[in-house]
């Protein structure tokens, strides 16, 4: 991430002290980066990109008679299966790009805690995808429900739910990539590990056939993401989910943290 280096020098811990000191600061440095601003207007365009596809889609399956009844906010969260790429190369670069870079020492000269500078980048990083995540989902709905016609009518309580659905789970994913780029300190790798997690492991782990295999396939993150995302009750409910993700998150963060204060920058 070549706009890390744009980085002020900071020669000792940061004005303000405490942990909103390290807020600000993280606050700051993620938003002069640049690659900040694409990543996100990448996820808005890929959102969109493909919710257009899946509502498409959606119109010509039911004119050839089959039944695509949904509401459009859960047909348009499969676009996430894309999008959530662009957020977990967000928040691998968040930290990464700062190994890569260097700037790292002057971050840690900033913020001496490593405790505290991961908390305040993590919850920074996390506020901010919450909000894209909310955002994504209504514009996914809002490109793919005129083109589904009278198979994609929602209610309100569908748009916002699945809306906030997706926030959560961005926001613990993105808490992940920084946990695993902490430990990993390379985005190929971090990027990498997550795909293989959110996407394909779940996938493998189903068709083996093993029965203790499909029940641990099932809590996996993206299973549980799909389930906020689509409110289904399949394999189970919004709350298990939200449990499941929650404690992928914690172990990450708990990993990353402990890895950070073990070894030198």
């Amino acid at each position: 991430m070549t706009g890390a280096t744009t980085l002020p020098k900071v020669v000792g811990p940061v004005k303000g002290g405490g942990f909103t000191g390290a807020l600000a600061f993280e606050w700051t440095k993620f938003w002069s980066v640049r690659a900040t601003w694409w990543n996100l207007a990448v996820g808005l365009a890929l959102t969109a990109g493909f919710a257009a596809i899946v509502g498409a889609s959606a119109d010509a399956s039911a004119k050839k008679g089959l039944d695509v009844t949904m509401p459009a906010p859960h047909h348009a969260s499969q676009a996430f299966l894309i999008s959530q790429l662009a957020i977990v190369v967000l928040a691998t670069l968040a930290l990464t790009g700062e190994y890569s870079s260097g700037s790292i020492r002057t971050t840690l000269q900033s913020v001496p805690k490593r405790g505290r500078m991961l908390r305040s980048k993590t919850l920074v990083i996390a506020a901010v995808v919450a909000v894209a995540g909310f955002v994504f989902s209504l514009l996914g709905t809002l490109v793919a429900a005129p083109l589904m016609g009278d198979h994609g009518d929602y209610t309100g309580g569908q748009l916002f739910g699945t809306a906030l659905g997706a926030g959560v789970y961005l926001a613990l994913l993105a808490v992940m990539a920084i946990a695993l780029g902490t430990v990993l300190r390379s985005a190929a790798g971090t990027i990498t590990t997550l795909i293989m997690v959110l996407l394909a492991l779940p996938q493998l782990m189903g068709v083996v056939g093993a029965k203790w295999l499909e029940t641990a396939s099932d809590h996996m993150p993206g299973v549980a993401g799909t389930v906020l995302l689509t409110q289904d009750g399949d394999p189970y409910g919004g709350g298990t989910a939200l449990l499941v993700l929650l404690l992928w998150a914690l172990a990450a963060h708990v990993a990353g943290a402990a890895v950070l204060r073990r070894r030198d920058a």
